[in-house]
């Protein structure tokens, strides 16, 4: 079960810059989580999901996700951490219109095996429609309208939008997203289940590490909630400390994939220049996606002797799937005979704890007993209930995203989208003015 350490956010040794206990406060809306529209996910029936991921899985042998964002990131993180996937093979394009990397993509693919589900919660990101288009063109040259039909899926809440009124163009099945939940906060819908079903994931594992999480979550006390203490110490290292940076760094080269999903939730969901009274507060914690023990070697440094304005969060796993022996019978090395590798990445986790902690750096440790689909499905929901009740104190919606939308706008704009034309306008005299 998840566990959070948080013994070296209040340790003597850090000094000025340790949060103290009684900072800590009683949390004072009741029902705050039944507000919340991720958290019904997590009790949904995923019987329509299988549904449709047994159809796949009988007609074919290659999945590819084509997705952006929260439509992309939790799908990679389920197929980079589970490793006894017993489906088909999932890959993934989208999450970029670099033209080197379609072009690349494309050289490895049967297409007539491979079925792409095409993701975009508003059916009119630019990215995924450009990916689609392409994809469709490549399809239809090689296996006509009927593999543009049968090979395309595409997942979306909007039924008015672009990517909806071409699925009916070319015949393709529509697979209803979540249309009141987010993107990032997405990954326990169809639009993460999906894919871990496709990988031979069991799906309602996901659900059941999520519920025993929000089950361990109704209190309104931080020292009876994991969740609201983790966000406590994350906001008041902000508030009081001007802490300003979230370091997330799993002991585990598998979860790598997790640090850019919390990285995208942390970003969209808490950097916020309005508050929900319209004050000007520019409000963000800037997440960094890190791994042990690599970073151990590049990042500690900047950690340990720059700036101390960040507060560090390490993953630790307490059972990995494999472990190995060392033999070293060679006096110089004697001292690692008979350690594992287990051994070995756990003594560096806590080694860089302690000397962060010496040199009075704020860190916790989050606790899982393995990599599994139950701790996946606690480590989603964790984070997503710690990330609504930071935007709660800090009184910022955390569930929109304006900051991303101007620069869409632009794009639109500038690629002469119908409706665009007077920021077209506006963009054209900022790019012809003499500065």
């Amino acid at each position: 079960m998840l566990k959070y350490d948080s013994k070296y956010m209040f340790s003597p040794k850090i000094k000025e810059k340790a949060i103290k206990k009684e900072d800590l406060f009683d949390f004072k809306k009741n029902g705050f989580k039944d507000s919340l529209t991720f958290r019904k996910l997590i009790y949904d029936d995923t019987s329509k999901i299988k549904e449709i991921g047994n159809r796949i899985k009988s007609k074919f042998s290659t999945y590819v996700v084509v997705g952006i964002g929260g439509s992309d990131l939790g799908s990679r993180t389920i197929e980079s951490a589970i490793s006894t996937k017993n489906g088909l093979e999932v890959k993934f394009i989208g999450e970029n219109t670099d033209p080197d990397e379609i072009a690349d993509f494309f050289k490895g693919i049967d297409l007539k095996s491979t079925i792409f589900n095409i993701v975009s919660k508003s059916g009119e990101t630019v990215e995924i429609i450009a990916n689609f288009l392409y994809i469709k063109n490549i399809i239809y040259s090689s296996l006509g309208n009927k593999g543009v039909s049968e090979n395309i899926v595409i997942t979306t809440s909007s039924p008015g939008s672009t990517l909806h009124k071409l699925s009916q163009e070319y015949d393709i099945n529509v697979i209803e997203g979540v249309a009141d939940v987010g993107d990032r906060f997405s990954v326990l819908s169809v639009i993460g289940l999906l894919t871990a079903h496709v990988l031979g994931c069991d799906i309602d594992k996901f659900l059941e590490g999520a519920r025993s999480i929000d089950d361990k979550t109704n209190s309104n006390s931080p020292n009876e909630n994991d969740a609201l203490m983790f966000a406590e110490l994350n906001y008041l290292s902000f508030q009081n400390l001007g802490k300003n940076i979230s370091v997330l760094m799993p002991y585990s080269q598998n979860l790598r994939n997790f640090g850019f999903w919390y990285r995208q939730l942390w970003a969209e969901s808490l950097g916020k220049k309005l508050s929900n009274s319209g004050d000007i507060v520019h409000f963000g914690l800037t997440p960094v996606a890190s791994v042990g023990s690599t970073d151990q070697h590049s990042q500690i440094q900047l950690y340990n002797e720059g700036p101390n304005d960040k507060i560090i969060t390490f993953i630790e796993v307490d059972k990995f799937k494999n472990d190995l022996e060392i033999k070293a019978l060679d006096s110089l090395v004697s001292y690692l005979n008979g350690k594992t590798f287990s051994d070995i990445i756990h003594t560096e986790r806590l080694a860089t704890s302690i000397s962060l902690m010496e040199n009075g750096i704020s860190n916790g440790t989050l606790h899982i007993d393995e990599i599994t689909e139950f701790s996946l499905g606690e480590l989603f929901y964790f984070f997503e209930l710690a990330v609504s009740y930071i935007g709660d104190f800090a009184n910022i919606n955390t569930f929109d995203q304006p900051g991303v939308e101007k620069g869409k706008e632009y794009m639109y704009s500038m690629l002469l989208k119908p409706g665009f034309e007077e920021q077209k306008k506006h963009l054209d005299e900022i790019i012809n003015e003499n500065i």
